[in-house]
């Protein structure tokens, strides 16, 4: 793999597609990630490094690549350190913060950050990394009457799952089952917060967002997109490694488009 296969540069026509407007994309910075350990004493998660570059620096220059340049982190612990960070690409981009505070849950940071998307926004987390069209996913969103359309990929469970009756006699085995799981993208319409109350709002970590997409999902108003493709994430240190390995594979694989 080169090492133009990591290299930001102003040459990928990020200046062309800022003449079609695109959504804002919001992207949740404020978590410490303690199951890291030692690499989050003095970095946050979405910092810490992949490999010359931490995931955060690969999402915005994979959303760059495809047109979107408007940008708003919600921001917490070391927060001074991503705005130090994004502001490299500030040239090329249109950067905006957002700081609920180190204790604030993630529909908390969402919400406090309302009045700087009008109808809707295009949620992520910094520390997870897609090759999503993300065109198509705001097209279908904004096609939709939902609220919110939420991102899921496949998964396999790696044990037999078993159902059984009151009488215990199985009903019900499936050996390693796919099932979909949420990913941590998200469209969001800003009239969906009239549904919530602030005691949701205030709920910790992600108690909140989840209860507000159950109070959509009651209401007949949240949709899915379907993305079998590459997700990438970490959570512990062995985590890492594998989200390391699998952005090399990912830039070595497609090296003729991303090194244009």
């Amino acid at each position: 793999m080169s090492s133009r296969s990591f290299r930001f540069t102003r040459e990928l026509g990020y200046r062309k597609k800022w003449e079609k407007k695109r959504m804002k994309i919001l992207i949740m910075c404020g978590g410490r990630g303690k199951r890291l350990g030692k690499f989050t004493e003095t970095l946050p998660k979405p910092l810490v490094k992949i490999t010359e570059k931490s995931l955060l620096e690969f999402k915005l220059e994979e959303y760059l690549r495809q047109g979107f340049h408007e940008f708003i982190f919600c921001i917490g612990y070391k927060g001074d350190l991503i705005r130090k960070t994004v502001m490299k690409f500030s040239d090329v981009a249109r950067m905006e913060f957002s700081d609920a505070g180190i204790e604030a849950g993630i529909l908390e940071r969402l919400y406090a950050a309302r009045d700087l998307f009008t109808d809707h926004v295009l949620m992520t987390y910094g520390d997870t990394f897609t090759d999503m069209e993300l065109e198509e996913f705001c097209t279908i969103h904004q096609t939709s009457e939902n609220d919110a359309t939420i991102v899921v990929a496949p998964i396999e469970n790696p044990f037999g799952l078993v159902e059984f009756d009151r009488n215990y006699q199985v009903t019900y085995f499936k050996e390693k089952p796919v099932l979909n799981y949420y990913i941590g993208y998200a469209i969001i319409n800003k009239s969906a917060f009239d549904f919530i109350s602030s005691k949701v709002i205030t709920m910790p970590n992600g108690e909140g967002l989840v209860t507000f997409y159950k109070i959509l999902m009651a209401m007949n108003k949240l949709g899915v997109y379907y993305h079998p493709g590459l997700q990438v994430t970490f959570n512990t240190p062995e985590e890492l490694v594998e989200a390391k390995n699998k952005i090399i594979r990912f830039y070595t694989t497609n090296e003729t488009t991303y090194a244009q």
